[in-house]
């Protein structure tokens, strides 16, 4: 194939964007789906592997649609982070050009007028779905063009539904809706194809080719015989060996492993050895960094020190655990090749856009409830192993899997490296996810019948691979909960929602979890008691909670027993007891973070992190928010205990703060800091001489003046 000539063949305004950025010629899969028709007015799948040039196909299929003026463009992303990501880069490459992009991934149910002015929105599925649960006219209405990234997500067990739904819905309303699905690693890529009516381009091409192998016992062995040895001559650590034989290369290395605490101490391991290898403008810009992640601005934690002090030596763990701007400063650095190894969890496989030259992957069994240790799917280890291998850096990438003995060695060739990923499935037959879509589709006009309920389940994925699988008994109880629990209304064969079910679907929250907080707000025996109201989100299905194990029972126990009437709703909730003390662990972890413990004592105690914690809050913030909306729609009185808890769990403040808090750029500890000199309110902070504010510890010149600007307004 003449990739030059297929270059050539582009719209000149496309040809010129490219070579405005260094671009002169295709690879040849971007040049092969060219050739097929991706710039034509049809859907297309794109299965190619990581870094082999989806992206910009995508990029392409959007300038095209925007330049041609076919309207606007909407960017789907499984992950918050790869949204920030997708933004920072789309905004940098086209702003230029007179280009608007836009990023949306607030609160649910918020909509700005803005986001139609972008000609690029990058957005979650989640945050589509709730988009198209308010204004679905108003999103589509510009619409050119959809890209889904990573659309294999369609099989994830807890969001792939949401996603799959978000296709359907948009594909409704405008057929005409040119739809482009990228993914690296589909087995049943035709059957997508074919459910969208998309044309399929797949390829194995990588512009970095890949090796795989097992290291066992001092060598490398790889999927085409090859044997490479590694010296272990005085490190302790196999990984570390394997680590540091990359990096004296000149490369840099990703080390998978399945859990927080495993990526923490391998972190540390290869850390400790990693000291004698870097030279000394390396630790000279380490050390730079380490102060960064010192300096965040955030509380410092025993995490956050660990990180810092392996940070110097090049090496640093990555997990879901960690504050979000150091998995910021972590990511940017490794991209500009200052840190050498990360140390992970598998969700990094999935999240930003970070390849390295040798990809470890030390963890392919995983704990699942109830099953014991289970085998990763061969997807997850295709998508970690992907990683392997850094476009113009390195010419080669290598995934190295670890063994202990020759006989594991070869169950991993066997059950991985030469085994076909599995099919991805629709988990839209699952009851939950069947319940929450079918009320935000009637909310939105999609279903206006138990007819074109059937319908709309007749276009999803799950319809196209479960063709003798009949959803309509479900569906039909379903519709029947609806409406019992005051959600929609029928009238003859029509179909309609009621305000209460209008509001729960632009909520964003379960049915079951606002029948629950109804019920228990108009039972006039439920008291708007802070805990009592914690354990009252905490029993829902949209709130996590964290797992309870026996050696909680002497932290949480006595918590529990001294306020066992505060945990007590007037619903009976079928609950073992076990799950009781999970809520109950939870609401603990909660109440000490109101009381303003500090981040570290929280983390320690509860054996969490502070992303974790934030996680919990962020939740927890937005099940208080529900729960106020819902008490508004019922006019249930007496709300000011709602608000003031939320905010409190929202900023992590005891009540004598709440009105510090409210002003912008004013946290828990500068709020603390205030309140301790004397400014309780706004009425001492109006009378505070500058000057003076300035002073307090926290503060300082830049703060105290936007509080007097800000309290001068009021």
């Amino acid at each position: 194939m003449d990739t030059k000539k297929i270059f050539s063949s582009l719209p000149p305004n496309l040809r010129e964007i490219l070579k405005l950025g260094g671009i002169n010629n295709l690879y040849p899969p971007q040049a092969e789906a060219i050739n097929c028709g991706l710039l034509e007015n049809k859907n297309t799948i794109l299965s190619m592997p990581t870094a082999s040039g989806k992206t910009l196909l995508a990029e392409l299929v959007m300038l095209k649609t925007i330049l041609a003026k076919k309207g606007n463009c909407l960017y789907i992303v499984p992950l918050r982070a790869l949204a920030s990501e997708k933004y920072e880069e789309f905004k940098g490459k086209y702003s230029s050009l007179g280009i608007k992009t836009g990023i949306a991934t607030g609160d649910f149910d918020y909509v700005s007028n803005n986001l139609i002015q972008n000609d690029i929105l990058i957005a979650t599925a989640e945050k589509v779905d709730s988009l198209l649960r308010q204004r679905p006219e108003w999103l589509c209405s510009r619409l050119g063009c959809v890209i889904v990234d990573e659309i294999h997500y369609i099989g994830d067990p807890n969001r792939g539904a949401t996603l799959e739904t978000v296709i359907t819905r948009l594909l409704m309303i405008n057929s005409k809706i040119k739809l482009l699905g990228l993914s690296a690693t589909i087995a049943n890529a035709s059957a997508l194809a074919d459910w969208l009516k998309a044309d399929l381009v797949k390829s194995t091409w990588r512009p970095v080719p890949l090796k795989e192998g097992v290291y066992c016992n001092g060598e490398i062995t790889f999927a085409d015989g090859t044997i490479r040895p590694v010296s272990t001559d005085g490190i302790k650590d196999e990984i570390a060996a394997l680590a540091i034989d990359c990096v004296n290369d000149k490369g840099q290395v990703l080390v998978f492993v399945n859990t927080r605490r495993s990526a923490q101490a391998e972190a540390r391991r290869v850390a400790k050895e990693m000291r004698h290898v870097l030279s000394h403008e390396e630790r000279s810009a380490l050390n730079e960094l380490s102060k960064q992640i010192s300096n965040t601005g955030g509380e410092a934690t025993k995490l956050s020190l660990q990180l810092s002090e392996y940070l110097r030596d090049g090496v640093v763990f990555h997990h879901a655990g960690l504050d979000q701007s150091h998995r910021k400063i972590i990511e940017d650095n490794f991209k500009k090749n200052i840190i050498k190894v990360i140390c992970a969890t598998p969700t990094l496989a999935v999240g930003v856009n970070l390849p390295s030259r040798r990809t470890i992957i030390r963890g392919l069994y995983r704990y699942v409830s109830g099953a014991g240790m289970k085998p990763v799917s061969v997807m997850e280890y295709k998508q970690m192993s992907g990683r392997a291998g850094r476009p113009k850096y390195d010419k080669f990438g290598e995934a190295i899997l670890y063994s202990k003995n020759k006989q594991e060695q070869g169950d991993l060739f066997t059950n991985f490296i030469f085994a076909d990923t599995e099919p991805i499935q629709s988990h839209l037959g699952n009851e939950s996810a069947l319940r929450v879509h079918l009320l935000a589709s009637i909310v939105t006009g999609f279903i206006t019948s138990r007819k074109s309920a059937f319908e709309f389940i007749s276009k999803t994925f799950f319809s196209y691979l479960e063709k003798h699988y009949d959803l309509s008994g479900m569906v039909i109880e379903l519709l029947e909960f609806l409406e019992r629990e005051g959600m929609i209304k029928s009238r003859d064969d029509k179909l309609m929602p009621t305000a209460f079910g209008t509001r729960i679907s632009r909520l964003y929250i379960d049915p079951i979890s606002a029948v629950i907080i109804r019920d228990c707000l108009k039972d006039t025996d439920m008291q708007l008691h802070p805990l009592t109201v914690l354990y009252l989100i905490t029993s829902v299905p949209d709130m996590f909670t964290l797992a309870f194990n026996k050696s909680d029972i002497e932290k949480v126990v006595p918590f529990a027993n001294m306020h066992s009437a505060d945990f007590e709703l007037p619903l009976p909730l079928s609950a073992d007891y076990t799950s009781h003390l999970a809520k109950i662990k939870t609401i603990f972890m909660i109440s000490r973070w109101m009381q303003e413990e500090k981040e570290e004592l929280v983390c320690e105690f509860f054996g969490v992190g502070p992303g974790d914690i934030h996680r919990f809050m962020d939740t927890a913030n937005w099940l208080l928010y529900s729960t106020i909306e819902i008490a508004k729609l019922f006019k249930i009185p007496g709300l000011k205990p709602l608000h003031d808890l939320r905010a409190q769990v929202r900023y992590g403040i005891k009540p004598e703060l709440i009105e510090l808090v409210n002003l912008r750029g004013v946290g828990r500890m500068r709020a603390r800091s205030l309140f301790s000199k004397g400014y309780r309110g706004i009425k001492q902070l109006k009378d505070a001489p500058l000057s003076k504010l300035q002073k307090v510890p926290n503060i300082g010149k830049e703060i105290a003046s936007s509080i007097k600007k800000q309290v001068d307004k009021l």
